[in-house]
């Protein structure tokens, strides 16, 4: 049931985000894919690390592609940056997926105007595959346990 609910989310987190008119909605697809779990605690987990995840990668991202866009010093400055603050917080977890999206703005970007709403946008479209893949968990033949 995990294959057919884990299909279900993604198709529905491209339809939303197609609706909303987002530019990528594979972004949304992928939390969803991501954070299926065979539990909804585990649903749950996989969704609270990939938000706390996309959030410091989202704001670190932006803050140094503002500043250096696309420098492979301050990539790598900012990686270390990153992995100190998710230490500090104790967001062991969402460690690797800070790294992607603080990656993905800071490579991505050329100038630094689109910085903020390419960082915002890649946390609307997590947070939607996110919700979207806990809904479909809880309502749709959920997990015993």
């Amino acid at each position: 049931m995990r294959n057919i609910k884990t299909a279900l989310a993604v198709f529905l987190s491209i339809v939303f985000s197609n609706i909303l008119k987002l530019d990528y909605p594979f972004y949304a697809a992928i939390a969803s894919l991501v954070c299926m779990q065979s539990t909804l605690e585990k649903t749950y987990t996989a969704g609270k690390n990939r938000l706390l995840g996309t959030f410091i990668g989202a704001v670190l991202g932006f803050v140094f592609a503002s500043l250096f866009p696309t420098n492979a010093l301050f990539s790598a400055l900012g990686i270390v940056l990153l992995i100190y603050i998710c230490n500090k917080l104790d967001w062991n977890d969402a460690i690797s997926m800070a790294g992607i999206v603080f990656l993905g703005i800071m490579l991505n970007i050329k100038d630094n105007k689109h910085a903020l709403v390419y960082s915002y946008k890649r946390l609307l479209e997590t947070l939607i595959g996110i919700t979207i893949a806990f809904i479909v968990n809880y309502f749709i033949k959920p997990p015993e346990k």
